[in-house]
């Protein structure tokens, strides 16, 4: 059992489907937008969520997703919900919603990011989105030490339930867990090392960090 939510992201292969399936994590994502680094085709999506069991899985679909091919892979890999990127419209995600879809809006924080429009952002969707994500670890920024940031965080997980997906050392964890009080933490897949094998020991310190032994 964690202490959080966890949301795995992109991955692309059993192992890694596994590893998160055996920390019982609440969202197994598979990215689906081709053309995309992380693509992972979905005969292959198929066969791996054949071998597990728990996590609710998630497509991932970028910020223009087509919405025939997205229901057509909800219906074909019984996806639980869609996640869909930063410049997704909000008309785009009003439709996808009207199907009655569970919905993940990402957010990619830069150094850039003006904070007054992600808190219109969170206003406008609060209806339509079941929970927002925002994206730290794809431009390095550095949350932990951020005082700013974490002021942010703190009112904006206040107003939705929000995954944050930033690189925390495992020791800072109940802290922020405490101050922030995030709907959960988000990670994500990798390579394999080689077929089969892979280490997962800096995440193996998350996740230990983050067990509670009942």
């Amino acid at each position: 059992m964690l202490k959080t939510k966890v949301k795995a992201s992109q991955v692309t292969n059993l192992t890694d489907a596994r590893y998160f399936s055996a920390w019982d994590v609440e969202f197994l994502g598979f990215d689906l937008e081709e053309n995309s680094e992380t693509y992972i085709d979905p005969t292959k999506v198929a066969a791996m969520i054949e071998w597990l069991e728990g996590p609710k899985m998630i497509g991932e679909f970028g910020s223009f997703p087509d919405l025939e091919k997205m229901n057509l892979y909800k219906e074909q890999l019984n996806l639980f919900g869609v996640q869909v990127g930063s410049f997704c419209e909000p008309e785009l995600i009003k439709k996808i919603k009207e199907k009655d879809i569970y919905i993940i809006k990402e957010i990619v924080v830069s150094e850039e990011t003006d904070w007054d429009d992600v808190y219109s952002e969170f206003d406008l969707l609060e209806n339509f989105v079941d929970c927002f994500l925002l994206d730290f670890s794809r431009n390095k920024i550095d949350v932990e030490n951020n005082l700013e940031i974490k002021n942010h965080l703190e009112k904006l997980c206040r107003i939705h339930d929000t995954f944050i997906d930033g690189i925390l050392s495992p020791e800072y964890l109940d802290d922020f867990l405490e101050k922030i009080d995030p709907y959960g933490l988000a990670m994500k897949g990798g390579e394999e090392e080689k077929i089969g094998y892979k280490s997962f020991d800096e995440m193996d310190d998350i996740f230990e960090a983050l067990e509670i032994f009942v």
